[in-house]
């Protein structure tokens, strides 16, 4: 194959715009002077038309002022990322995300023409790997010599939220801002008795004794494997809590800890006991870096995003992929709306890239509970093959990533997991409801002409037999053994280890890692770093992280697919089973089906 000579030139796009004008303007020229005015007027036309769309539309809405300030609103859930259409990029719409805060706090570190940083903070609703990944990354500011300052302006603020206002240098709060310092707790809601007053029946099997999803179902509290499996996980998060903390503050960790446990208290309470410098308001942090009240200096989010995407598009560099699996696992058709990772869609983004000869490496976002276990199998299946064409995939694990969500990751090159995450889970549910008793109350009745006495043993109506649930335990051990397998295979571990590992129980990060399960602590840009290594790219390459995803339907129109979030029904059963809002719709209609599962506990994240 002969090779483009052209293909390894650096060019930007100032000069291909520059190379482009000038061959405009040379033929409008010509065109002229051959008397050819029409032609000519309309390419000289064209040439001043790509100038001012550029100058208007990239080169002007880019531009920060020197000795910039950096202004960051973090409210409410923060997705992992927004996929952005034409119709987003032409309107300039930007909607928070992780990827784009993370990639600002990177960008603004080194940035000679930022100054300051400042981040409002109320209302958070991120979960704890999260916060302590936003946490680091304002630290990281702060090494590169920015002034970092948090100010805390909810009703009420809790340890995620002071966790990520810990990472700034100064922290300010609002002088009527309650703080909730109630220590770390998690669990799950039971619902049995529930089920029993409404004569429903659950039926639930579990491979094996730390399965506990299933639990919520089946019994009135958790059993003591569960609750073993989440007093070492709270133990953990209770650690990363105050190491966090404590470093920030310079403070002694044993009086962390007992701050961090004592309840309901004031703003004046935190600052007399060091956790907070000072009482305050945004105009106040305002009028430091502008006295005069001209307003040029702040740069927002989104702006400063736009400044950052402009600066970075320059010349060729390596390409890393990156793609996104968020929610719930499903193989069957997609919900009406939220979050979820389709099988057969993330596969096929998956393979897209690894057949992309311009990529070097993948890196897969995970941040899941688990859920379809053919949906999962597809994913891992994709992994494996983009690994046979040359393309390490290395995983980066966010708030949760277990059961299903750890068998999409099983098969990497490495696994990257923050300490807080939930992972593992490396076991099987089953769950079946018997709506028979309650429908009879109604005056239903069911009747059916049977090939064998089986042929009805999925239907509501009636209860499986204990022969029928024997041979369902039989059929989920093996997909159990299939599981375990295939994390035996891709962690380098034998039977037996992976036996102790396995059985259904749930890790933090740490734990994960000291078991073998997990590689590095770190957040998105360790993975990163990592995949750079396996991809061979040298330390003096750049790279470019381009996103695959699913193509947007209709140019991005979101047409009867709302937020979710906004739904009182949708918020109220994420609060009492522990889920995300956006990942409720799929994970009500897997739990409403029933059927096999490779799902997680449900943890409050």
């Amino acid at each position: 194959m002969i090779k483009n000579p052209f293909a390894d030139l650096a060019l930007s796009r100032e000069v291909r715009l520059a190379i482009l004008v000038t061959i405009l303007i040379a033929a409008g020229a010509i065109a002229c002077a051959w008397d050819h005015w029409i032609i000519g007027i309309a390419l000289l036309a064209f040439a001043a038309a790509l100038v001012a769309a550029f100058w208007f539309a990239i080169f002007r809405p880019a531009r920060i002022p020197r000795d910039a300030v950096v202004m960051i609103r973090l409210t409410g859930s923060i997705p992992e990322e927004v996929p952005h259409s034409a119709i987003d990029q032409i309107m300039r719409r930007k909607t928070l995300s992780l990827d784009i805060i993370r990639e600002a706090l990177e960008a603004a570190a080194t940035d000679s023409r930022v100054r300051a940083i400042v981040v409002e903070i109320a209302g958070l609703e991120v979960g704890l790997a999260t916060a302590h990944e936003i946490h680091r990354l304002l630290r990281g500011a702060q090494a590169g010599g920015k002034r970092v300052i948090a100010l805390m302006r909810g009703d009420t603020a809790g340890l995620r939220d002071y966790m990520v206002a810990c990472g700034a240098g100064e922290i300010v709060a609002n002088t009527d801002t309650m703080l909730t310092l109630l220590g770390v707790a998690t669990g799950g809601v039971f619902l049995k008795q529930a089920l029993d007053k409404l004569k429903i029946q659950a039926q639930t099997l579990q491979w094996k004794e730390y399965k506990g999803a299933a639990e919520t179902l089946g019994r009135d509290t958790m059993s003591p494997a569960l609750r073993e499996s989440l007093a070492a996980i709270v133990s953990d998060w209770e650690k990363i809590l105050v190491e966090a903390i404590a470093s920030a503050r310079r403070l002694d960790q044993e009086r962390v800890r007992t701050l961090t446990a004592s309840g309901f208290v004031s703003v004046k309470f935190a600052i007399d006991n060091g956790l907070i410098d000072r009482e305050g308001y945004i105009e106040d942090i305002r009028a430091t870096f502008d006295p005069e009240n001209k307003r040029k200096t702040f740069v927002n989010l989104t702006r400063y995003s736009r400044h950052v995407s402009y600066v970075r598009e320059r010349g060729r560099r390596e390409r890393i992929a990156l793609i996104h699996g968020t929610g719930p696992v499903i193989s069957g058709d997609a919900p009406a709306t939220g979050e979820y990772i389709s099988g057969v869609a993330t596969a096929a983004e998956i393979e897209r890239a690894s057949r992309d000869e311009r990529v070097r490496a993948i890196v897969f976002r995970v941040n899941s509970p688990g859920g379809s276990a053919v949906g999962s199998d597809l994913v891992w299946r994709a992994v494996r093959e983009a690994q046979g064409r040359g393309k390490p995939v290395v995983v980066s694990m966010g708030d949760v990533a277990g059961s299903g969500g750890y068998y999409v990751a099983a098969g990497a090159d490495a696994i990257v997991a923050e300490a807080a995450t939930i992972t593992g889970s490396i076991g099987v549910v089953y769950a079946k409801f018997n709506l028979g008793n309650l429908l009879s109350d109604l005056g239903v009745r069911f009747d059916y002409v049977k090939s064998a006495p089986v042929a009805d043993a999925t239907s509501f109506s009636r209860a499986m037999t204990e022969d029928e649930l024997a041979q369902m335990n039989d059929t989920i051990g093996h997909l159990y053994a299939t599981f375990t397998a295939k994390v035996a295979e891709g962690r380098r571990l034998g039977a037996a280890e992976t036996e102790e590992v396995a059985r259904g129980r749930v890790w933090s990060g740490l734990a994960a890692k000291e078991r073998g399960l997990v590689d590095e602590i770190g957040g998105l840009a360790k993975a990163i770093e990592i995949a750079r290594a396996r991809a061979h790219i040298a330390d003096n390459q750049r790279h470019q992280i381009v996103t695959y995803r699913t193509p947007a339907r209709f140019w991005g129109w979101r047409l009867g697919n709302p937020d979710v979030s906004t739904s009182w029904a949708i918020g109220v059963a994420a609060n009492v089973l522990g889920v995300r809002a956006q990942w409720m719709p799929a994970m009500l209609e897997m739990l409403t089906r029933g059927g096999v599962m490779l799902l997680c506990p449900f943890v409050e994240l």
